[in-house]
């Protein structure tokens, strides 16, 4: 129940129409801190009160009992309960199953195992926690991407400029006031936000570079913002005020490759929009770091609201 999203609501509404009394178990946060992208998971109160606040609305508070698990089985004190079914979504039947095998070589009663409907998103894939953490989708299971945004290039109508000038994030005057790099997924956009980041070893897995800085070439190579030359580059095509569909797809493959080592996106043009979509495609609690002409870095925490915001944004570019 982690980000708690409209599957979470169906399913729930599933188990009410079926039940009279839910006895509904909540993974602690010692059990999952194993799954991918845990940075990212909510705690255990803000997930408890999430599920709290849904049968408060639904009337049905009274019906439920949580209990913490800290493994896949049944707790002990549930046992000597009357149980009649066990729900599980599609990617949880499994554990239905070997719970059953637990209970009948222990000689307890076989569960019912009932399996919850699917809800889908918008790209026609199951509904998950994961792919909000993976910042793919929102909670709505609307994807951020658009589709029509790989084969299309967006350009920034002049009205929407004032806006794009506004940080992103928190502003800091220089890379010595950032109090700490927060994120195991740290991205640059910007010759010289990038070549900061070298000079100071903080780390970061994806740089976007294109030479140049205030609209002039400035830079070559790569070794002058202080890369070793052993990065993995990718080129896109992207002119000064868009956002290409080559950048779209360009940074996909990027992400796609999951990051193993340190990777650079050269633009052939500008890099001066790159930061929307970089918000739009990284996993939530990703930080990017880009420079403000004559103010210093800004720091952007890859939010549920900053990608909303990258949305809205990205949505009224014009297509051209």
């Amino acid at each position: 129940f982690d980000h708690f999203h409209k599957g979470h609501e169906s399913f729930l509404r599933f188990i009410l129409s079926l039940s009279n009394k839910i006895i509904l178990g909540l993974t602690t946060e010692e059990y999952i801190r194993n799954k991918k992208l845990s940075n990212s998971i909510e705690s255990y109160s803000k997930r408890k009160k999430s599920i709290e606040e849904f049968f408060r609305k639904e009337n049905a508070l009274y019906r439920l009992e949580i209990e913490p698990i800290d493994n896949l089985f049944i707790p002990k004190k549930w046992e000597s309960l009357r149980i009649d079914a066990i729900v599980v979504s599609n990617d949880t039947q499994k554990g239905a199953e070997i719970i059953n095998r637990e209970r009948k070589k222990r000689g307890l009663s076989q569960l019912k195992v009932i399996v919850a409907p699917i809800i889908f998103a918008d790209s026609n894939s199951e509904l998950s926690s994961f792919r909000i953490r993976n910042g793919e989708i929102n909670r709505e299971g609307k994807l951020y991407v658009k589709d029509l945004w790989f084969k299309k290039d967006l350009k920034l109508p002049q009205d929407l400029r004032k806006e794009l000038q506004k940080p992103f994030g928190q502003l800091f005057p220089s890379i010595k006031s950032i109090p700490r790099i927060k994120s195991d997924l740290v991205i640059t956009v910007g010759d010289i936000t990038t070549k900061i980041f070298n000079e100071n070893s903080l780390g970061h897995k994806l740089s976007v570079v294109d030479f140049k800085v205030g609209r002039k070439k400035k830079f070559s190579n790569i070794s002058e913002l202080g890369f070793l030359g052993t990065e993995k580059i990718v080129t896109a095509h992207n002119p000064a005020g868009n956002i290409t569909s080559d950048l779209f797809n360009k940074i996909l493959k990027i992400f796609k490759s999951e990051i193993k080592d340190r990777a650079i996106l050269l633009i052939e043009g500008e890099e001066d929009l790159a930061v929307l979509p970089l918000i739009l495609f990284v996993p939530l609690g990703a930080t990017i770091y880009y420079g403000q002409p004559q103010k210093g870095i800004v720091e952007v925490y890859v939010s549920e609201e900053a990608k909303k915001r990258a949305y809205n944004l990205t949505s009224k570019l014009k297509t051209v």
